[in-house]
């Protein structure tokens, strides 16, 4: 019995080698808990790949390349949602009631489509800034403006200062627009009459002038060759002409040959400044308002250079902030910037470092709008009376250019008859 007793403790001494050399096999477990991390690896491996990051952002800006599309031509519609809108919630009412109640009164049936994915976005928890912008449809200003009044609880406020500066933007187009009249019919007119001489007219002269077996100056020969076009290919060429002048519009408006179209807009007298002085008023609005509604200087001039369509004050405000974002003050910006002093007066970049430096700079912005408001006004009301001489030596120049190839022959087959 006692003999027994060491062999059984040896027995015992000796079993936790063996549980030792079992312990591998019980914790089979946990070696396959890799095997578990992998087995989504080749689940994604053996169904469909993954998009790409490049793949989906270019998907995305298909869509809304495709969603921008879709809006042309509803400027006034969105206009009248941001005015009744703003209306609504400083009466007080909700949000989503304002939607809902804003989509009974809708007419219009892409209008009703995109307040009807707004309201949805927004039931989802969606915030209202994030659902506007899905829609392509408002610009970057107005979405900036409407987020920091959401995030700040200021939206109705923010709404109706929206409103107020899309009324005057709409005002200060009327009026450029309304200055554009005059000079658009002027250069109308005398396209429809250079069409009518070159397809009836000048055909019949050039009989004439043919036969007169005289040396005919150069002027001459131009409207022989030009009334000649007109009566071979005058069917062709005159819907061409057309096509081209419309062709010339879009590249003007959607290619890089805006660079040259905005160039040749601001060496015409009148339009010129004006376009110049427009710029500028929305220059002090857009920054402005973003900056008094509490949006970072640097955002607010990321959104300036997004809703600034002119190619020139577009590269000057990206540059403008690229210095703003290293640290720069705008009187170093204005400095460093070769193109500042063409397209900023002197007056205005004192003004915008004054307001720097005072802590004042969203009040001295809308008051540069003001101002250039006013004068926009001004050189809109003055613009016919500048273009009108240019357009009458123009067309003087032309009827006084055919009148000479037309008479000189004439003239001169007289005087040899007369000797």
């Amino acid at each position: 019995m006692l003999n027994s007793e060491p062999r059984s403790a040896e027995q015992k001494t000796d079993t936790p080698p063996v549980l030792q050399e079992q312990e591998p096999t019980m914790e089979s477990p946990k070696s396959e808990e890799p095997r578990l991390e992998e087995t989504p690896a080749a689940s994604t491996e053996g169904g469909k790949p993954p998009k790409s990051p490049k793949m989906a952002e270019a998907v995305s800006e298909m869509k809304k390349i495709l969603l921008s599309l879709n809006n042309i031509g509803m400027g006034k519609q969105r206009m009248l949602f941001i005015q009744s809108l703003a209306m609504m919630l400083n009466a007080g009412l909700p949000l989503i009631d304002a939607l809902r109640t804003q989509l009974l009164e809708t007419r219009s049936k892409p209008m009703r489509k995109i307040l009807s994915a707004i309201i949805t976005a927004v039931e989802n928890g969606t915030p209202f800034w994030k659902s506007m912008e899905d829609q392509c449809l408002f610009s970057p200003y107005e979405i900036a403006l409407v987020r920091i009044g959401e995030e700040s609880g200021n939206l109705s406020r923010n709404m109706e200062y929206l409103s107020e500066q899309q009324e005057k933007d709409r005002a200060l187009k009327q009026k450029v627009k309304m200055a554009m009249i005059y000079p658009s019919i002027v250069l109308t007119l005398m396209l429809i009459i250079v069409m009518g001489l070159g397809l009836f007219v000048l055909p019949n002269l050039v009989q004439v002038l043919l036969s007169l077996n005289a040396d005919l100056p150069l002027a001459t020969r131009i409207v022989i060759y030009i009334a000649r076009v007109f009566e071979k290919d005058g069917m062709i060429f005159v819907p061409l002409l057309f096509i081209a002048l419309i062709f010339f519009f879009l590249l003007a408006k959607f290619t890089r040959f805006r660079v040259v179209s905005q160039w040749i807009v601001f060496k015409i007298p009148g339009v010129g400044s004006l376009a110049r002085q427009a710029t500028i008023a929305h220059f002090g609005v857009i920054l402005g308002g973003l900056l008094r509604a509490g949006v970072p200087l640097v955002d607010a001039l990321a959104s300036l250079v997004d809703v600034t369509h002119l190619v020139v004050y577009k590269r000057f405000y990206a540059d403008l902030l690229e210095h703003i974002t290293i640290g720069d003050s705008f009187s170093k910006s204005f400095d460093a910037i070769p193109s500042t002093r063409r397209l900023l007066p002197v007056s205005v970049q004192q003004l915008v470092v004054t307001g720097e430096k005072s802590g004042a700079l969203s009040e001295v912005l809308l008051k540069i709008s003001e101002i250039y408001d006013k004068k926009t006004a001004e050189t809109a009301e003055k613009l016919p009376t500048i273009l009108e001489p240019a357009l009458l030596l123009f067309i003087g120049g032309l009827v006084g250019t055919v009148a000479f190839a037309i008479i000189v022959p004439i003239y001169s087959v007289v005087g040899n008859v007369g000797r």
